[in-house]
């Protein structure tokens, strides 16, 4: 579903340059979870960008379903994007101005979905994270574990090959960082959604079944075993 191969990725020139991808690889098979796990500025962002045709790599490829994402112009990566893969932020990136219900079918209406047709996929996916009495609410009169699981339906409205989540608990107390957590190791297993996810939280490493350790832009070598914490959750 996903390979990366010898990824760079470089700020700047000069004196000033910032190397924060040093020759990173990553392969992840459809169904799949991996964490991406490492101290802050160590490169996870970056990497979850690259892989999400977010930005592009200095060097390095990036294949994403079977697509060269260097073979893409501006117009296919947003078009890959909004077709092939669900993004869920650390704050949850939601409209104001749109109720949940809005906000989740966002991805099927610039698809070019009817409005009637995604607002009814939109409660089919609120219906599965526990938000149907909530669809009407605009994003400042719910909660932020709500929110959060609001952002997770949207990812996953289109029905994408691949989701990505950056730090998707870090914003949330310990109790809707595990409900979130939960939610998102359901969805991976009942519908086959590759998982992406880079994260501070050793509930979430735990849960992972690989995970990748980055510092200072490259991988450690690090057995996975031996970076996993006890599972404070079910799975």
């Amino acid at each position: 579903m996903l390979r990366a191969r010898d990824l760079h990725k470089r700020y700047g020139g000069g004196e000033s340059a910032v190397d924060a991808l040093r020759g990173v690889g990553l392969e992840l098979a459809a169904g799949e979870f991996v964490a991406v796990v490492g101290p802050s500025g160590c490169g996870k962002s970056t990497l979850l960008h690259l892989c999400g045709g977010m930005d592009r790599p200095s060097s390095g490829t990036v294949t994403v379903d079977g697509v060269d994402l260097a073979e893409l112009d501006d117009e296919g990566l947003t078009a890959l994007r909004r077709d092939r893969i669900g993004f869920v932020f650390q704050f949850f990136n939601l409209l104001p101005t749109l109720t949940l219900a809005e906000n989740i079918a966002l991805p099927l209406l610039l698809a070019g979905v009817p409005r009637g047709d995604g607002l009814a996929r939109a409660g089919e996916g609120a219906h599965r994270v526990g938000l149907a009495h909530r669809l009407e609410h605009h994003p400042a009169r719910v909660s932020g574990g709500e929110l959060q699981r609001a952002a997770v339906a949207r990812a996953l409205v289109h029905r994408p090959a691949l989701v990505i989540a950056d730090e998707p608990t870090g914003n949330l107390d310990s109790d809707n960082g595990r409900r979130v957590l939960s939610l998102l190791r359901e969805l991976n297993r009942e519908t086959g959604v590759a998982l992406l996810l880079a994260t501070h939280d050793p509930a979430l490493t735990a849960a992972a079944d690989r995970v990748l350790r980055l510092r200072d832009g490259v991988e450690e070598e690090e057995p996975a075993a031996d970076l996993r914490a006890p599972a404070l959750i079910e799975t």
